[in-house]
């Protein structure tokens, strides 16, 4: 079924000429192919920039207005309408723009350099914002061997030098901090494992025995014969082999954060939720609609009928119809709005 909606059109001119559009009333230029909405004060143009020759774009008149060439003497170029010019706005060369580097300013991310501290196109200084050293400064301090050889195992200043010995110390201890967050084999065993492998890691739970007892939510990690404990810090996070899935420590527990499985919250018109593996959301009924064990039901009212063809909308059968050879949609008869 056929359908025609026209707004109302005219020239250009004979938009001009009728004036102001109402507020929400829209107009067609049928000359310039430019669409208007009005607002009941004044037109304002809307709708994709207007096309062709440059030799064919209308005289500027009406800011906001863009025209884009598309063939012959600067096609691919935009113009903009400034209301007494047109403006080309994209596709700049080097030789439209003037100013020169002196006229950049600085910017949040990037900044100009001195061209004094320039040295055949290298930067020639270093500042940290209080020291400045040259390049020959900074060659002199490193061609001077004496200064590569001072070690201190005491010191933790960026600028100190440690021995080997220290810096292994130093990787060991940093190794401790991140081992704990490696996987863990169970999370639920209460007595400790009889013959553990080197390496085999446990979360302990509440109410454990033997030498895991008082442990309740520590690491613990066998190593050489023996049982090392990790106090967990916020944000640790490990993998549970036996459950396959990923925890972490808030601070009072540990928590699921990891896999498909999330914590889904009802919204409107749902109840329940949760973290399990299986989750159930309940269907609340209102406002006409009922909920049973296995169905939704409709209560007609109000033009609506429902029955064993299911929910239909009593329509006027001139200005809304049924289009039933369209999947039933609801179709409106044409629309005019007339000329200006």
């Amino acid at each position: 079924m056929a359908q025609t909606i026209q707004l109302k059109r005219g020239t250009r001119a004979e938009l001009a000429a009728y004036g102001v559009l109402q507020a929400g009333e829209m107009g067609f230029c049928t000359d310039t192919k430019e669409v208007y909405i009005g607002d009941g004060t004044s037109n304002s143009m809307v709708g994709r920039a207007m096309s062709g020759p440059e030799a064919s774009r209308p005289a500027a008149a009406s800011a906001g207005r863009a025209y884009i060439v598309t063939s012959g003497t600067n096609s691919g170029y935009l113009y903009f309408d400034d209301g007494s010019a047109w403006r080309r706005i994209n596709v700049q060369k080097l030789s439209d723009l003037t100013g020169s580097v002196d006229d950049v300013t600085d910017g949040t991310t990037y900044a100009k350099v001195l061209k004094a501290d320039i040295t055949a196109g290298h930067v020639n200084k270093i500042s940290d914002g209080t020291n400045i050293k040259t390049a020959a400064e900074i060659k002199t301090h490193i061609d001077d061997a004496s200064k590569h050889r001072v070690i201190n195992d005491t010191g933790t200043a960026i600028t100190d030098l440690w021995s080997a010995q220290k810096i292994r110390n130093e990787i060991e201890l940093a190794k401790h901090n991140i081992e704990p967050q490696s996987s863990v084999k169970n999370q639920n065993l209460t007595v400790p494992p009889v013959i553990p492998a080197e390496g085999d890691r446990y979360i302990i739970p509440a109410a454990a025995t033997g030498v895991w007892a008082g442990k309740t939510n520590q690491i613990a990690e066998y190593q050489s014969a023996a049982w090392v404990y990790y106090t967990p810090a916020v944000g640790w996070t490990a993998y549970v082999d036996d459950e396959q899935k990923i925890y972490s420590w808030n601070g009072s527990a540990w928590v699921r954060t990891g896999g498909a499985l999330q914590t889904i919250t009802a919204g409107n018109g749902l109840t329940g939720g949760g973290q399990a593996d299986s989750v159930t959301l309940n269907i609340g009924a209102g406002y006409g609609i009922g909920v049973t064990a296995d169905a939704i039901a409709v209560t007609a009212g109000k033009g609506i009928t429902v029955d064993s063809n299911g929910v239909a909308a009593s329509v006027d059968g001139s200005s809304i119809v049924y289009d039933t050879a369209n999947g039933n949609r609801l179709m409106v008869a044409a629309i005019d709005g007339g000329t200006f």
